[in-house]
């Protein structure tokens, strides 16, 4: 999605996937008066999805849309049983019996952040989606996709913070180095090229396998000094019995954001 990675020229952060709520159906009356019973709820297209990615330089994806209809989409490379992120989409669309579409989407492989839109089809029953991402800076790309490849990610289960408990080594987008320290209450610090941050994740109210994420940056040369990020965490385990941890968040204005990866 560089517009899903359309060019590899932009400027990187210096630090470095998914939908919702069913609808109900409105109520209406029988000639009698009598209430009509409810219409079936339309399928949305919240969860996580994996797949590919034509007309830009990252050919790979991994899409997370939240029971709100907010989503967050990794672009990048897939190489073995790991994910290396390359950049993030993320905005708010709107779902409506099989068509999603966005109209603030916010790329964060470039700094500051470039606008695009996002038009896709999902099948809710067979865990779908294909698509476009375009953007006035980086064009068009074109993603499809399903299930995560190699993944026994479960979005469906409750998150445990027991999985992400301890130490980690990410990658930012910049290709830098991120130690994280992740205590079992969710608190974390971490460091990368002389910035200190901390941070909170926390299980998202939905019950869904995903971590809220607030990480505040200390000083300069931090990517956004004394200020704060909020995002989202993801962790799964692979089929080689690895962990995989993503992690992306933006600042409030949606201008700079970071993203990171790592397995152990």
């Amino acid at each position: 999605m560089e517009g899903m990675a359309m060019s590899k020229t932009m400027s990187r952060p210096k630090l470095a996937v998914l939908l919702s709520l069913l609808v109900l159906g409105a109520c209406g009356g029988s000639g009698e008066g009598t209430p009509a019973a409810p219409a079936a709820p339309a399928a949305k297209a919240e969860g996580v999805y994996g797949g590919t990615i034509t007309g830009g330089s990252s050919p790979a994806f991994q899409l997370l849309i939240l029971e709100n209809d907010e989503y967050w989409a990794m672009y990048g490379v897939s190489a073995g049983n790991t994910f290396l992120v390359e950049g993030f989409v993320q905005g708010t669309g709107a779902s409506n019996n099989g068509n999603f579409t966005s109209g603030d989407a916010r790329d964060f492989g470039f700094a500051p952040a470039t606008a695009g839109t996002v038009n896709a089809t999902y099948d809710a029953g067979a865990h779908t989606i294909s698509g476009t991402l375009g953007s006035a800076t980086a064009g068009t790309a074109s993603f499809s996709g399903g299930a995560i490849a190699g993944s026994l990610y479960n979005y469906d289960a409750g998150p445990a913070l027991a999985t992400v408990t301890g130490n980690w080594v990410l990658m930012d987008l910049a290709g830098a180095s991120l130690s994280v320290a992740i205590a079992p209450s969710g608190s974390f610090t971490a460091s990368s090229a002389g910035c200190s941050m901390s941070g909170t994740l926390t299980p998202r109210a939905s019950g869904k396998n995903v971590f809220n994420l607030s990480l505040t940056f200390g000083g300069a040369p931090c990517l956004l000094p004394g200020q704060t990020a909020t995002g989202i965490a993801l962790a799964y385990p692979l089929a080689n019995g690895s962990m995989q941890l993503l992690v992306a968040a933006h600042a409030l204005s949606r201008t700079q954001g970071m993203a990171a990866f790592g397995t152990r």
